[in-house]
């Protein structure tokens, strides 16, 4: 009868020592899903925030009293400059499809705004007014598939579901 005790003890040792693994991985697994979304978070700010950096170069730029010749080279740089290609290279592995689309969609209109500009238009031509109409609506479309992607509302004017309001 000694095995029952014995065979019992063990039992309860792989019953905890189990129960006490699964634990473990589930919380790993909640601890770095909060990281993942932490890393998408900072780089969505850090990608709409350059893209907003560009756009105000851009203005800026063709606003400056430079000579014609020295306009495009001056265009490019400043366009370069607040790094939004590099984090767009770095939201196509992290982020999903939805929001890497976005953030390519959002990015063209923003260089054919750069490439109007170098080809001589200025800042209160109607085709740039157009360009930014676009601009608009494109960072509005990826400032909505980040906030889904990240659990946030929809808008920031549509209550979520089941807040009560």
């Amino acid at each position: 009868m000694e095995w029952i005790s014995l065979v019992s003890t063990a039992l309860g040792a792989i019953i905890g020592v189990g129960s006490t693994l699964l634990a473990d991985r589930v919380r790993w697994r909640r601890d770095r899903a909060g990281q993942d979304l932490d890393v998408r978070r900072q780089m969505y700010a850090d990608y709409t925030a350059a893209l907003s950096r560009i756009r105000t170069a851009l203005h800026e730029c063709v606003q400056e009293d430079i000579q014609a010749s020295e306009r495009p080279r001056r265009i490019r740089e400043v366009f370069l400059v607040p790094g939004a290609y590099e984090i767009r290279h770095q939201l196509a592995i992290v982020a999903p499809p939805e929001v890497v689309e976005a953030a390519r969609s959002a990015f063209v209109v923003l260089r054919d705004t750069r490439d109007l500009l170098v080809a001589g238009a200025s800042v209160d031509d109607a085709a740039d007014a157009e360009a930014e109409e676009e601009l608009d609506a494109a960072v509005a479309e990826l400032r909505t598939v980040m906030r889904l992607d990240l659990g946030a509302p929809k808008s920031i004017t549509t209550p979520s579901p089941g807040s009560g309001r």
